[in-house]
């Protein structure tokens, strides 16, 4: 708007808003074509993020499976026996194992064998009691000063029918109730206690467990023991079964080395001497527990071994894992978790099958093997077919869209919409016009071209240092059909090839090329025809796409950036930076000529103004 704001008021019939408008349409149009081109540059460097995105993709999650000897080279275990049950990976040769279990590790395992005991105010178990509670099972009563600082007289121990006496302890009276009520010792024998410097010591950790007669008291239960446990920072965990009524304690690891360790040696100095550490004792008799091998019971009822009974000090229990055996091919293999890997296969024991006999001199004898297992390995054929099939159809489903970009031509009709015309349209119209507007960006685009290429000669081409007939893609029974490079599988022809060389799949896609050329350098160059060629031919081509993508990560980057933000260097981002300032600085000077127009024509409507005044005075004079 002018200087004055308000035009046409002199009569002049100057209508000064179209003159200006007139004025500034060819600078408008100038700054519309750069707002255009800018728009243009942003969708391009999209295009590129969206390709970019897709090449990472499929490399690091699809390519990857195609790489690996365990699915390229697929093997089959089967045992004779259900006692043994077997895997095998890509190293495992294609031949036969005898195999026998003479032992079966096992971890250590307490259960609650029976009802847990709670007890009732007299000190007389409770039956029909279901209370969750450790003061119910600890004590026959447990009460507190008016304070609530200090425990009263008579509170005293459940011990009756016990082992331990009768008549139970009494706590003396005016005991504090931060005291601990209930402690013990806990211990896997495998955790080392670690120094100032967290090293390992040689020395096995043991955790204290308690609880005092205030947190007791305050209804602690047996769910918060097992938590106080599995905090313990050991191989140990514990839970308590509210539905069963069962509390349990198992070792994570076997083997004779790791076990549960429960002592009370120590806990009993200070004030009531001896009493947190025999109501660990009776606690744990009350519990009931015994341990389970293999899914099995055994006659072992928890039994302390102790020093004096009186005080409890010195006593302990444990319960170990124990250490299984498996022989493979006459050779014994000590296992906890019974399992054991050889030669690429994993056996793992369910049953035993045979038994030993240790020697004199320490060495073991294998007995009764009339039930020896037989493994066989051989070539999983199937599931190799199924991941060269695969890989066909993810090469050719990327390729097609790879393709698809480059193959797709731009409407010349059809350019990014100025600020006016999208102020004239509705949203609806302007996602159809975009989206026939973003089309054809990538037509024949250089970059694109070049992984295309890149990507069918690494197909192409044939696998150097491969011994034999059977050295690339068209050996396997895969070709290529249409100028598109699409790939065929000819599955009788894939079959023979297994049949002929078991290893000529894996070689052909996943061998890796002990001197290949770092990751970080271009793998492919281009000859003097302008044809993509590989710089190191004895990859398998899995792995010559993975450092093609690589390169074309590179290029896509250098090309665009990373990101949709513009402040990276890439040739794109240059050129966007460049046109924001171009159209910036162009902006301002649009609004230097616009106010330079509305002057002018202020100035000329000041004018008519100043005549038409004149003019009357003239006429009104003559009359």
């Amino acid at each position: 708007m002018g200087v004055n704001g308000i035009y046409g008021l002199s009569g002049s019939g100057i209508d000064v808003e179209s003159m200006v408008k007139v004025g500034m349409m060819s600078r408008q149009n100038e700054y519309d074509k750069m707002a255009q081109k800018f728009t243009k540059n942003e969708w391009i460097k999209a295009d590129y993020l969206e390709l970019n995105n897709k090449i990472t993709t499929f490399n690091s999650s699809t390519l990857s499976q195609y790489k690996m000897s365990t699915t390229m080279n697929a093997r089959s275990a089967e045992s004779s026996s259900s006692a043994i049950k077997v895997t095998a990976n890509s190293t495992a040769g294609l031949m036969n194992h005898k195999v026998d279990v003479a032992e079966l590790s096992s971890n250590a395992y307490l259960i609650s064998t029976g009802t847990l005991k709670r007890y009732d105010e007299n000190g007389n178990v409770d039956s029909n009691s279901t209370s969750i509670q450790l003061k119910d099972i600890l004590f026959k009563e447990l009460e507190f000063s008016s304070d609530g600082k200090t425990v009263t007289s008579g509170t005293s121990l459940p011990l009756a029918g016990s082992e331990y006496g009768k008549n139970g302890y009494t706590v003396t009276s005016g005991t504090s109730s931060s005291n601990n009520a209930f402690s013990f010792l806990i211990s896997d024998n495998a955790t080392k206690v670690k120094d100032e410097n967290g090293v390992e010591t040689s020395e096995f950790k043991k955790v204290e467990i308690n609880f005092s007669y205030a947190e007791l008291a305050n209804g602690a239960t047996l769910n918060d023991l097992a938590s106080k446990i599995n905090a313990a920072g050991l191989n140990i965990r514990a839970s308590y079964d509210s539905v069963q009524d069962k509390f349990s304690l198992y070792n994570t690891k076997g083997g004779n080395d790791n076990a549960i360790k429960i002592e009370s040696s120590g806990l009993n100095s200070g004030l009531n001497a001896g009493i947190n550490g025999s109501t660990a004792l009776v606690f744990f008799n009350d519990l009931q527990l015994k341990q389970s091998v293999n899914g099995e019971l055994t006659s072992d009822e928890f039994k302390w071994t102790t020093a004096n009974t009186s005080d409890a000090v010195g006593s302990s229990f444990e319960a170990k894992g124990s250490d299984g055996s498996i022989w493979v091919d006459g050779i014994r293999y000590k296992t906890t978790d019974n399992k054991v890997t050889v030669g690429g296969i994993t056996y793992t024991a369910l049953n035993k099958t045979s038994t030993e006999t240790k020697q004199a001199d320490g060495t073991y004898k294998l007995d009764s093997i009339a039930n020896s297992a037989t493994v066989s390995v051989t070539q999983d054929t199937d599931a190799i077919m199924d991941k060269v099939k695969s890989f066909v159809s993810d090469y050719n489903t990327l390729l097609a869209s790879l393709y698809e970009k480059y193959d797709e031509k731009p409407n010349s009709d059809y350019k990014p919409l100025t600020q006016s015309q999208r102020d004239q349209m509705k949203d609806d119209q302007i996602e159809k016009w975009e989206t026939k507007a973003k089309a054809g960006l990538l037509y024949h685009d250089q970059t694109l071209g070049k992984v295309i290429q890149s990507m069918r000669s690494a197909v192409s081409e044939k696998v150097d240092g491969i011994e034999g007939n059977y050295n690339s893609i068209y050996s396997l029974g895969i070709s290529t059909t249409g100028i598109k490079g699409q790939l065929v599988l000819d599955e009788d022809k894939l079959k023979t090839a297994l049949a002929n060389d078991p290893d000529a799949v894996y070689n052909i896609f996943a061998k890796l090329e002990s001197t290949t050329t770092n990751s970080s350098s271009a793998v492919y160059k281009t000859d003097s025809n302008g044809r993509v060629t590989s710089t190191s031919n004895g990859n398998g081509i899995a792995q010559r796409l993975g450092d093609i993508f690589v390169e074309a990560n590179k290029l896509i980057k250098d090309r665009a950036g990373s990101s949709a933000d513009i402040t990276e260097d890439s040739d794109l981002n240059t050129l966007l930076r460049n046109l924001q300032t171009k159209m910036s600085n162009f902006k301002r000077a649009m609004n230097t000529f616009e106010d330079a127009l509305y002057k002018k024509y202020d100035n000329m409507e000041s004018t008519l103004a100043k005549l038409g005044m004149q003019l009357n005075y003239v006429v009104g004079n003559q009359s």
